[in-house]
């Protein structure tokens, strides 16, 4: 049944893309989309599929202990352990976890909407292997994205909700601290773009220079049992300089429309650099999202529907196909 319900949100996505009709998403394929999410939810607490993280986080919720490895990320364990003592279910509790996620990722969808064009982010985003691997397996680091996500729409003209749900991200999963390089490229308090290239490029050393004291962050088990890691760090580079080239004639641009893309490149390629592939796998499967939402920005500002379309389409298929290729992702979809 997952396997299907993935199908069709993929074809359905598709569709979404090629009409770009608001009524697409919010009647066809956010039901759609939280329908999947019972069966995957389903599957974890009543079939007993392979979704052995997600268990392991139903039995959190039923624990009492306030040792320091729930206390420094106590929004998310102490926010399971209410969601169970009010519903008295983990299927429901996970499911309306599912419920908020959904909302904030459509809240960020129609932040970039323009014009009644580009109501198509949450799809391309809903499916996309960083996300696929997060509420079916990593979701701690998968609910810090979101709210992460969510926290980066903001900042250009509500800087002070955009700093409060960073803080809340970081509550949520401590690696989300290593993303402030993505927010302040973006935008940090009335800094020109070319000081804040020079302060984020400076945090990115930072992190790598401290990196035995990040070490304690890495937890878990490695998502897609392969090392995704340089395939990341590839994909970064090609892209950094597919739009170095394109935007070649001014620079300062290529940094507007892809503001995320320097930071991620340089950590992903110091932390492989340093032989820690699963803190650059774990970052890499953070990043994909914010390089998506760029992208997508820029996208709309295409005035050939065609092309725009064309691009959006290329961003589904490129981070959603690799679902269906994975051996480990088509575990979760038997």
């Amino acid at each position: 049944m997952e396997f299907i319900g993935f199908i069709v949100l993929l074809v359905l996505g598709i569709a979404a893309i090629i009409f770009d009709r608001i009524e697409i998403l919010k009647y066809l394929y956010i039901p759609l989309l939280f329908s999947f999410m019972v069966i995957v939810r389903l599957n974890a607490f009543i079939f007993n599929a392979f979704e052995i993280d997600i268990i392991t986080y139903g039995l959190e919720m039923k624990a009492y202990s306030f040792d320091i490895y729930y206390l420094r990320e106590f929004v998310f364990w102490f926010g399971i352990r209410i969601l169970y003592f009010i519903t008295q279910s983990e299927l429901v509790a996970f499911l309306l976890l599912d419920i908020l996620w959904i909302y904030l990722l459509y809240k960020v969808s129609m932040k970039v909407s323009v014009n009644k064009i580009g109501n198509t982010l949450l799809i391309i985003l809903a499916t996309c292997f960083p996300f696929f691997f997060g509420y079916q397996n990593i979701y701690r680091q998968f609910f810090a994205t979101i709210v992460l996500l969510y926290s980066y729409s903001l900042i250009d003209d509500r800087s002070n909700r955009s700093i409060f749900f960073f803080l809340i991200s970081i509550f949520i999963h401590n690696l989300s601290l290593l993303i402030l390089p993505l927010f302040i490229i973006k935008k940090f308090f009335t800094f020109k773009l070319n000081d804040r290239l020079v302060l984020s490029s400076f945090l990115v050393a930072i992190y790598l220079l401290v990196l035995p004291s990040l070490l304690s962050l890495k937890d878990g088990d490695d998502p897609t049992e392969i090392d995704l890691s340089i395939l990341y760090m590839v994909l970064f580079i090609f892209l950094f300089l597919f739009y170095i080239y394109k935007f070649r004639n001014n620079i300062l641009n290529f940094i507007l429309i892809v503001p995320s893309l320097i930071p991620a490149t340089l950590l992903t390629i110091g932390f492989v650099a340093y032989r820690q592939e699963m803190i650059a796998e774990r970052l890499g499967m953070m990043f994909i999202p914010f390089i998506i939402f760029d992208i997508y920005n820029y996208s709309l500002l295409i005035k050939s529907s065609f092309k725009r379309k064309l691009l959006q389409l290329f961003l589904l298929l490129l981070f959603s196909v690799p679902v269906l290729l994975f051996t480990s992702s088509l575990m979760f979809l038997d």
